[in-house]
């Protein structure tokens, strides 16, 4: 092996280590979501060309775009909030996307649903079950006991329960996958 060669191999092994320890770094910080099919958030910023056509096709209309008060790394990126306006996961917004940022092969997951006990009418000894029957995602909320139980592994944090939710602040909330990815820490 002569000296470029090395000196290559071992660029590429550091520059892949930081991309690693930066990724890890970024999904851990992010307290927002993303449209579905997003790569890991240093990918996604890089690759993101902050075109907003994904934001134009979105036929729900939940897509924004971040203003430049968020910081370089943010502006005109997209994100949505399930917790206002549920997504239906109809991917327009993945096909559309002409860098690849919104991928196909990417996990749909947006967040997931967390009950609020306090707040949710069910805990309360009211018979509700409408996040149940609002929830697309088969397996996501069951009810046990009477009370919804939510399966965070199923989940894909969509939001329609919360849409769906008859109690006055909601019982129900999608918190962003930085939450969840530190739990298990």
């Amino acid at each position: 092996m002569n000296r470029r060669r090395f000196f290559s191999l071992n660029m590429e092994a550091a520059a892949g280590f930081l991309g690693n320890l930066l990724t890890y770094e970024l999904d851990l910080e992010r307290d927002f979501f993303r449209p579905p099919g997003t790569l890991d958030e240093l990918e996604f910023i890089t690759a993101c060309s902050r075109c907003g056509d994904c934001k134009e096709s979105c036929p729900e209309g939940i897509i924004s775009l971040f203003s430049i008060s968020y910081g370089a790394k943010l502006v005109n990126t997209p994100f949505i909030d399930p917790n206002k306006s549920p997504c239906t996961l109809c991917n327009r917004c993945v096909d559309i996307c002409p860098t690849g940022a919104l991928n196909e092969e990417a996990p749909k997951k947006i967040g997931y649903a967390a009950i609020q006990k306090h707040i949710c009418l069910a805990y309360k000894d009211v018979m509700c079950d409408y996040c149940v029957y609002a929830c697309k995602t088969e397996g996501a909320i069951q009810l046990k006991n009477g009370k919804p139980v939510i399966n965070e592994d199923v989940c894909n944090g969509c939001g329609q329960c919360v849409a769906h939710c008859i109690s006055e602040h909601k019982g129900v909330q999608i918190l962003p996958l930085s939450s969840y990815n530190q739990s298990l820490r």
